[in-house]
């Protein structure tokens, strides 16, 4: 007898158990998204298709984002030729930081969760075609490394923004957050 209510007894906490596990409800738990960066410094390095020579550049720094004070634009003027074309690379760093973290790795790390747009402004003769692509099927593009075409004289504002994208990038700079948004001159000579 005692063999038989032993028997039973595991036999109903077994069911019970299992009755209980089976009534959970399963809860989706969505994957951490990744933070914006903290940039303090955008630089458009250039280098002349036809000329390795021709390598200009240019530098947008404000060390304290949340400052109130102006950005450093003492180095943020692109001076291209006209009638060429330039491979540019733009770099996104936190000169806050010793060492400099550079925020272009990170940015290339998680490409898929990042876009880099460029607005040209009118009346600047200046095409920008962005080089470099994602692993999303279809690849979309990132604007690390862009072409860069000019044609006549020219000067204007360049506005570079850096969209942070998580699971919603879709080649279009609307979605998102934006994580750098600044402003180049340009002068096309």
């Amino acid at each position: 007898m005692k063999k038989k209510s032993f028997l039973l007894f595991t036999t109903s906490i077994l069911i019970l158990i299992f009755w209980g596990s089976c009534k959970k409800e399963e809860q989706a738990v969505a994957a951490p998204q990744p933070d914006n960066e903290f940039i303090t410094t955008v630089q458009l390095k250039a280098t002349n298709t036809v000329d390795a020579t021709d390598t200009p550049s240019a530098k947008w720094v404000k060390l304290n984002p949340a400052d109130t004070a102006a950005p450093d634009l003492s180095h943020a003027t692109l001076s291209l030729k006209k009638n060429a074309s330039y491979n540019v690379q733009v770099k996104f760093l936190d000169e806050s930081k010793t060492p400099v973290g550079d925020i272009t790795q990170e940015v290339l790390t998680r490409a898929n969760y990042h876009l880099v747009c460029f607005n040209v402004a009118s009346g600047l003769s200046l095409t920008v075609s962005p080089t470099d692509h994602d692993t999303n099927v279809p690849a979309l593009p990132i604007g690390l490394s862009n072409l860069f075409s000019t044609n006549t004289v020219s000067s204007g504002h360049l506005e570079v923004l850096l969209h942070h994208q998580p699971n919603v990038k879709n080649g279009d700079c609307a979605p998102g957050s934006i994580d750098a948004d600044v402003n180049f001159t340009v002068t096309i000579n």
